[in-house]
């Protein structure tokens, strides 16, 4: 029997192990960056208000601190490359990246000791050059990376033929395509039902239908209905926060993403995504994150997702270990 369902996820900073010296030197880092170019504007205040609740630091405003001091206090390699990962969503949060704003991430990255890619990327993205960040996106995407591995190991040649198909828009599976559709049949309230009826409500291709995904990339809409999260801007950020917390290899890259997609506008992600501006919650995203370092199931994997659909959604989620989004 599944356990009681966990709705109060630890803080960021019980999260990843961060002592109170470390909390604060995360924090004065990223004010460095927020405040590189003077005092901050609406989004880094709520994204230094929302660091300062996740890493515990109560009330008092912890001031901006020098590389040197955050190098003292954030000692392992880990540590120091998560943080600096983490200065680019200060560099970015304003809705566009200044040349101050680099230079301090780039600061930071020199005193920790950390080669990031991301500190690179920073470039592209402050003088705009959507192809130039989309190259670096797609070379480090973990998601990309796996998908194709599976499909080598699972079906050789012939999957890279069909994944090839795919690209072009003519790979089609009827069988696949009715297995989905036969979803509409299940209970509403059910895991399967709800997945149906948000690709319905969308107007979104099934797996095996014409403009379908394939079927080892359902798991991002699993994940929307599993986590309640809408399809909006908003909601693909708060999707890629929840990615970044479990899967391998690169998982920044969801974050990095989403803040060029949603946030500054750039038309990097498929052509079928929509750029805005500004959606990138600080708040949604940590929530997010931290509801996804609870997950039970490697849903990038080959895991069996049709037995969970017939489930009613709260005991699917229960089974993955993840809560409904609230808020």
């Amino acid at each position: 029997m599944p356990g009681p369902r966990r709705t109060d996820p630890p803080s960021l900073a019980a999260t990843l192990g961060l002592s109170p010296v470390q909390a604060r030197a995360a924090q004065g880092a990223l004010r460095a960056v927020v405040e590189a170019d003077g005092p901050p504007r609406a989004a880094g205040v709520r994204l230094l208000a929302t660091a300062a609740r996740a890493l515990e630091l109560g009330e008092a405003e912890v001031p901006a601190a020098a590389p040197g001091a955050v190098r003292d206090a954030v000692t392992t390699p880990a540590m120091r490359r998560g943080l600096v990962d983490a200065l680019l969503i200060a560099a970015c949060i304003e809705g566009e990246v200044t040349a101050a704003g680099e230079a301090a991430v780039r600061s930071f990255a020199r005193a920790l000791g950390v080669r990031s890619p991301w500190v690179d990327v920073l470039g592209p993205l402050r003088r705009r050059r959507a192809f130039a960040v989309k190259r670096r996106l797609v070379a480090r995407s973990p998601d990309a990376r796996r998908l194709f591995a599976r499909i080598w190991a699972e079906e050789g040649l012939v999957g890279i033929w069909r994944a090839v198909r795919f690209v072009l828009g003519r790979f089609t599976d009827p069988a696949t395509a009715a297995r989905f559709r036969a979803l509409g049949a299940l209970p509403p309230g059910t895991y399967g039902r709800m997945l149906f009826d948000h690709h319905v409500a969308r107007g979104l291709a099934f797996p095996g239908e014409p403009g379908g995904m394939p079927e080892r990339m359902i798991h991002h809409d699993l994940m929307h209905v599993a986590n309640g999260y809408g399809t909006d801007p908003a909601g693909e950020c708060e999707l890629a926060g929840f990615y970044a917390a479990f899967c391998p290899g690169d998982a920044f890259t969801f974050i990095a993403t989403a803040l060029a997609t949603f946030h500054l506008g750039l038309p990097v992600s498929p052509a079928v995504v929509t750029p805005a501006r500004g959606a990138f919650d600080p708040q949604r995203v940590l929530a997010g994150y931290l509801r996804g370092r609870r997950l039970r199931v490697d849903v990038t994997g080959p895991w069996d997702y049709w037995s969970l659909l017939p489930l009613p959604i709260e005991e699917a989620r229960d089974r993955l270990g993840i809560a409904a989004a609230t808020g």
